[in-house]
């Protein structure tokens, strides 16, 4: 049976202390912790303390989702590229000192320049991901990369992350966002079987939300393309719930999560 967490997004912007309180209250067991101010405070050795103690209080286990618009190791711009991977090996070092298993991350994103340059940009980026995977390895921490629906990123499908894997030579894992994979599969007309299927070994964890995107919060679809749309995120977490080891809830407010978790119970999801 998987772990079921929830991503604090759900307080922001809102101090995450107050989401782990509530996370612990709503009987979650794993918090995935929206890694951005003023939700998180950076730089402040005190809050980082407060947090470890909190997620010590209440039991809970944690990983970190970081920023992802604004770091691109596979950036051709130098200064872009040497600020992104500082910022990942900063959140390392956070997910070190809090007791994060894993952190989740875009790995990298192909715009116009890095198009032009792709095989060049590929191997850029390989050759800034490789040590920090090696470094988080060694330190028992996982790097989750998580999938996208927009053509420039490097992981769209969930097979992207098998050849990211064997380039780095290295175990990247998988963190499913079902409603970006549902976004690809309306566009591609993907076979989400045979994709799913090459990847199980590396999923072990899962994003469930009812919105497909933050920016559709608070409107839904309407009842038929919802009932679809919840139809696609219930029939994968049926075929890979015993491959899964944590399925993380996004929602923007505490009732949102109530009843994205009353959906994954009353369909027998956990």
């Amino acid at each position: 049976m998987p772990v079921l967490g929830v991503c604090s997004i759900f307080m922001y912007p809102k101090s995450l202390l107050k989401a782990i309180r509530y996370a612990a209250e709503m009987g979650f067991r794993h918090i995935n912790i929206f890694a951005f101010p003023p939700h998180f405070k950076e730089n402040s050795e005190s809050f980082i303390r407060r947090v470890r103690d909190a997620l010590f209080e209440y039991g809970l286990e944690c990983s970190l989702k970081i920023q992802g618009y604004t770091i691109n190791p596979a950036a051709t711009n130098p200064n872009l590229r040497r600020k992104s991977v500082e910022e990942i090996k900063y959140w390392l070092s956070i997910a070190e000192k809090i007791g994060c298993s894993s952190i989740v991350m875009r790995v990298g994103m192909f715009f116009y320049s890095e198009r032009v340059f792709k095989s060049k940009a590929f191997q850029t980026l390989i050759e800034n991901l490789r040590p920090i995977v090696e470094k988080a390895n060694s330190e028992g921490i996982r790097i989750f990369a998580e999938n996208y629906p927009y053509p420039f990123d490097v992981a769209v499908l969930p097979t992207d992350i098998i050849k990211l894997s064997r380039a780095l030579k290295q175990k990247v894992y998988l963190a499913l966002n079902i409603a970006h994979l549902y976004d690809v599969y309306k566009a591609r007309g993907l076979n989400i079987d045979a994709e799913l299927d090459a990847v199980r070994s590396y999923i072990k964890m899962v994003y469930f939300s009812e919105y497909m995107n933050p920016w559709d919060y608070p409107h839904k679809l309407n009842d038929e393309y919802h009932q679809k749309y919840l139809s696609f995120l219930l029939n994968i977490l049926k075929k890979m719930r015993r491959y899964i080891g944590t399925i993380l809830i996004i929602g923007f407010s505490p009732e949102d999560v109530e009843n994205a978790k009353k959906i994954l119970r009353t369909n027998g999801i956990v």
